[in-house]
This record gives C-alpha cells, sequence and structure tokens, in this order.
C-alpha cells in the first residue's frame, strides 16, 4: 500500500499539512488528521503515516477550546506515539516526531520531557554510530534541545555536559548564543 503512487501524494500531503499545522494553522491540522487517519486504516504496517496520526492528535488537543478535548486528545497522541516506538523503536522519522511533540509539551501538565530525553538520546546515539543516520545540522539542534530538556527537568550538570559538547563541534553563531544566554 505505501509504494502506491496515490497513497505517497495523500502522505506528502498530509506532511505538508502537518508542518503547518505546528506553524499554528489549525485548519491544516484538522486536514492532516484526517488524512494520516485514513493512511493509518488502509495501511496499519505503516509506522511513519501511525506517527504522524499521533502527533496530528496531539495538535488537535494543542489546538481545541475544551480543556476536556485539548487533555483527552493530547493524550490519544501520545498514547500512539508511544506504540510506535514500542513496535518500531529504531526508526529515526517516528523517534523524532515523537521528541518533539513531548518536547513541546507543557511539563507541568505531561511529564514528557523525559521521554523526550530518551528520544533525544536514542537520536543521538544513532548519529554517532552512523553520520549518515541524521544530518549533521538536525544532530547539532537535538543536542541543544537535550540540554533545554535535562534544564527543564532540572538536571543541569547533564544540561551542561551536553552543551559544552555542543560548543565544541558547532560553529552555528544562533546555536553559540543560545547557549550563552542560557
Amino acid at each position: 500500500m505505501t509504494n502506491d503512487p496515490s497513497y505517497q501524494k495523500l502522505f506528502s500531503d498530509g506532511v505538508k499539512l502537518h508542518e503547518l499545522g505546528i506553524a499554528g494553522d489549525k485548519n491544516a491540522v484538522k486536514k492532516a488528521c484526517d488524512i494520516f487517519a485514513k493512511l493509518h486504516k488502509a495501511d496499519p504496517q505503516d509506522h511513519l503515516a501511525e506517527a504522524y496520526f499521533g502527533s496530528s492528535t496531539a495538535l488537535l488537543g494543542r489546538d481545541s477550546i475544551d480543556p476536556n478535548q485539548k487533555l483527552k486528545l493530547t493524550l490519544r497522541g501520545i498514547k500512539m506515539l508511544d506504540k510506535v516506538i514500542a513496535k518500531d523503536p529504531q526508526n529515526i522519522e517516528t523517534r523524532s516526531i515523537r521528541a518533539y511533540v513531548n518536547f513541546n509539551l507543557p511539563e507541568m501538565v505531561f511529564h514528557r520531557t523525559g521521554s523526550a530525553v530518551e528520544d533525544f538520546n536514542t537520536l543521538i546515539t544513532m548519529y554517532e554510530h552512523d553520520k549518515k543516520a541524521i544530518s549533521e545540522d538536525f544532530y547539532h539542534q537535538v543536542l541543544y534541545d537535550l540540554g533545554v530538556a535535562y534544564k527543564r527537568v532540572g538536571k543541569i550538570e547533564q544540561m551542561k555536559t551536553v552543551w559544552a559538547k555542543l560548543s565544541q563541534m558547532t560553529k552555528d553563531p544562533i546555536i553559540l548564543k543560545k547557549i550563552a544566554q542560557e
């Protein structure tokens, strides 16, 4: 099913809508969720479509006005993402999606920063064992965000260690400035 051109087109459209949704377009979130629900139903073995479905569901929660729906949808999306990782723990794309969904959730409500730390560390390990696993720029971003996550949960020594490592390997002025500001 996933090799079918119409499936691939719909998947590509869903990813574009998902990105617009991340940027705040509520209508795009609804459309992306509908697309990934359809794709997941068509091919339940497509873990990436399922991860996007989970992320889109969490975004629906983000955008909901009703506090009960907000919590319900966000938790449903998280649960879907956790199931995907349990089925395919070495998939870089699904790890990245779950990492950033969890990273962007308020820690005081969802307590998911630890899961983001796990995913960031997995992505870092993958890159350090295979430099082609992810781009170097993304690796640097993950290192920076890992430091932020450590800071969020009060693990200041781990934050300092990660950012010291990152400071030695990047010349990116934006990342270096962010670290200096922290």
